[in-house]
């Protein structure tokens, strides 16, 4: 699901990005010496973006209590963020090594032997760490949550040295452990809700806002598709500003129609959109989205894959606005999904078989806004296949900047001499080199996806 991140650091809470759970960053005027106090702060900054501000507060922490684990494996942490590596895994060996013997129990071993692995195998072979990693995530004296994300980093380990069994296995104990709800009745029927609400007539008669949503990209679809990839590529063409997953239209969908507590919005409510409402509503949102423009930014992308909800939406707030629907083989798509953590509740999935409805679900709801006239019920939008980007990468931009009115630049093809930082799950992988070793990944997990195509299977040929 969508992260819920406020446009100022000091003003509200967050959810902690290394332990999950929820911090106030302190007010700007006193920042207080306590090094636990410190190290929350530097984790609220780096929720904010502001990683270079985070690092120097957890460094600041190390100061005051050289040993102090939780500060030692966010400074890893965050200097791989940054693509300092060779730095992050000093900061580790030097903390093993000269850590007192008292300050190295358990958790705080497993604290940075799951940061370590995060620099396979850039500095590190799979093999130096994997087999601790599983040690660890199967060790009840570590601490739940984190062996849950341990869980999860040893099956990626374990998937990329062909222990591929071992891999879900992995997986599911780090899924037993999160052990997070989703109702899969509910979401369908919600998403029933939805589909019919957008494609009737009500809909169809209502107003365009009059702000102006021309420069204004979104990259939607389902998660661990391809949209990081995608951003991080158009980021690299002058004038085009990436501000990650943005949750402005999670947020006015909540002001139109609220949903129960936990659940993403849906509109399926009309009557707060009259024509007066949906003026001030498209000002607000172009007005937020603006205020984070770069000088010289004439393109703006947000790529919140969940805005895939919200595709009609758009095209009545934010006229001119264009959307890029990433596509991948499903099968691909939810075993990435499955196998990765993610801070936020995915309950969804939690298993193949809720990945299963939540994959068919999603795809109806892509092909009913696909069936709306453009640009009056749906911005203008194409597909971008994930397959085909990786295999001819330029033939693909051409299209994309063409269709979004952007001029090529071979600029676009080099991912790897980025230096942003990107904050999402793709943040390690999108910063390499473009590589096609994903494509059909569910060959190798394929007696594992009868319950995932038991409810989605009508989607791929010869299933």
């Amino acid at each position: 699901m969508p992260r819920k991140c406020p446009r100022s650091c000091s003003s509200t809470h967050r959810r902690s990005a290394i332990s999950g759970s929820t911090i106030a960053a302190p007010k700007r005027k006193q920042i207080p010496s306590d090094p636990h106090t410190r190290t929350e702060y530097a984790v609220a900054l780096a929720r904010c973006g502001k990683y270079e501000s985070a690092l120097e507060n957890a460094r600041k922490a190390r100061v005051l209590v050289p040993h102090y684990t939780r500060a030692a494996n966010l400074e890893a942490e965050l200097l791989m963020d940054l693509g300092r590596n060779e730095e992050a895994l000093e900061t580790i060996e030097t903390f093993l090594r000269d850590a007192p013997e008292g300050a190295l129990d358990v958790t705080s071993r497993a604290h940075m032997c799951g940061a370590k692995s995060r620099l396979v195998p850039k500095l590190v072979a799979a093999d130096e760490v994997v087999d601790d990693l599983v040690a660890f995530a199967k060790n009840k004296e570590v601490k739940s949550y984190l062996r849950g994300i341990i869980a999860a980093r040893a099956a990626k380990l374990l998937d990329t040295i062909g222990r591929y069994d071992e891999a879900i296995e992995l997986t599911k104990l780090s899924k037993n452990i999160r052990d997070l709800p989703w109702d899969y009745p509910a979401h369908t029927k919600r998403i029933d809700g939805l589909i019919s609400t957008w494609t009737s007539e009500a809909a169809a008669r209502l107003p365009r806002g009059e702000a102006d949503g021309s420069g204004m990209i979104f990259i939607v679809g389902m998660p661990r598709s391809g949209t990081s990839l995608l951003e991080q590529m158009l980021a690299r063409n002058p004038g085009t500003q990436a501000t990650g997953e943005r949750n402005d239209l999670v947020r006015i969908s909540g002001l139109i129609d609220p949903p129960k507590s936990g659940e993403l919005p849906m509109v399926t409510d009309l009557s707060r959109l009259a024509a007066k409402s949906i003026k001030k509503l498209s000002s607000m949102l172009a007005n937020e989205i603006n205020a984070r423009r770069l000088r010289g930014t004439k393109f703006i992308i947000d790529k919140q894959p969940f805005n895939y909800l919200y595709v009609p939406l758009i095209a009545k707030l934010l006229p001119g606005a264009k959307v890029l629907h990433t596509v991948r083989d499903g099968r691909d798509t939810c075993i990435s999904y499955y196998m990765q953590w993610f801070n936020g509740n995915h309950g969804q999935c939690n298993s193949f078989g809720t990945l299963g409805r939540y994959y068919a679900d999603y795809r109806r709801t892509m092909d009913a806004w696909k069936s709306l006239p453009a640009p009056d019920q749906r911005p203008e939008m194409i597909d971008v296949s994930y397959e085909a980007l990786v295999a001819e990468p330029e033939r693909v931009m051409r299209e994309v900047m063409g269709f979004l009115g952007m001029d090529f630049d071979p600029i676009v093809l080099d991912t790897a001499a980025t230096d942003r930082v990107v904050a999402t799950a793709s943040r390690d992988q999108v910063k390499s080199e473009i590589y096609t070793s994903s494509v059909e990944r569910w060959r190798r997990y394929e007696k594992h996806l009868a319950p995932f195509m038991r409810h989605a299977g009508q989607y791929f040929e010869n299933a």
